[in-house]
């Protein structure tokens, strides 16, 4: 496990520069895969970041943070096959490093590939600390919620300490834990002072941790089969929605399947 790296890969994750300093800086180094990375993750447009990952790994063709980051453009479009391809490159070329695992396990999750996405979380953990876990705690409980079996899910639910600290990303994640374990409550669990003092400095992240915790609530439901309460909530997502988040994505295709939405 590398501490190091993975401290290295949160800070490119939210890596956001500005479009003309990225071409500023690609125009002097135009063989640099860290900088096509981060020109690739300073355009909008998903089709045309794609383009430019590509560009990178005709230049860099070993280099796992491209595949990545093509993976996550991939998935955002919901080319799932494509996205894992991708992030199985990326963990061939490093297997050390937390995300890589992660977001293959959410894209094999989000196929309906759940024995496969299990796996995934399992070795995510293995790459990092016990703070680090919420996430992963969090989706593996989704994921059995998912699949139906609630002894699993609470199993792995039950295993989580409460009282880590977690990185400001795995907000959300920190607080649906605790919600699943019975230590919030329902009524309290969307604390909007709460989620503005411990959020990510990012822009529009209040309305993702909002459609975040929205998900979480709607598993919830589910889990203790109160299904009124679950359908109230998916159409609470529906209008708090965030274009690429993984649970406006799931709560989406929930919807629609519960004969909520078209």
């Amino acid at each position: 496990m590398s501490t190091k790296k993975n401290d290295e890969m949160r800070a490119k994750l939210l890596l956001k520069p500005k479009t003309e300093d990225a071409i500023a800086a690609l125009q002097k180094d135009p063989d640099n895969g860290d900088l096509w990375y981060a020109y690739a993750m300073s355009l909008k447009d998903g089709e045309a970041a794609i383009d430019a990952f590509c560009e990178g790994l005709i230049r860099n063709p070993f280099m796992p943070i491209l595949y990545f980051g093509r993976g996550r453009k991939n998935l955002s479009a919901r080319r799932y096959r494509r996205a894992v391809s991708d992030f199985t490159m990326s963990i061939r070329l490093d297997p050390e490093i937390y995300s890589f695992w992660y977001y293959r396990a959410v894209t094999n999750n989000l196929s309906g590939a759940y024995e496969d996405a299990i796996y995934d979380f399992k070795r995510a953990m293995e790459q990092t600390e016990p703070w680090e876990r919420y996430g992963l705690i969090d989706w593996q409980f989704v994921t059995y919620v998912e699949m139906g079996d609630r002894k699993r899910a609470k199993e792995v639910i039950d295993a989580m300490p409460p009282d880590l600290e977690a990185p400001p990303m795995h907000y959300a994640y920190k607080r649906r834990v605790l919600l699943y374990k019975g230590l919030i409550s329902p009524e309290e669990f969307i604390d909007e002072d709460d989620i503005r003092a411990r959020m990510v400095d990012q822009e529009d992240r209040f309305t993702l941790e909002i459609a975040t915790l929205l998900f979480g609530l709607y598993i919830y439901y589910v889990y203790i089969d109160d299904q009124k309460k679950a359908d109230e909530t998916l159409l609470r997502l529906m209008d708090n929605m965030y274009p690429g988040a993984f649970g406006c994505i799931k709560g989406e295709a929930a919807a629609r399947k519960r004969g909520l939405i078209k």
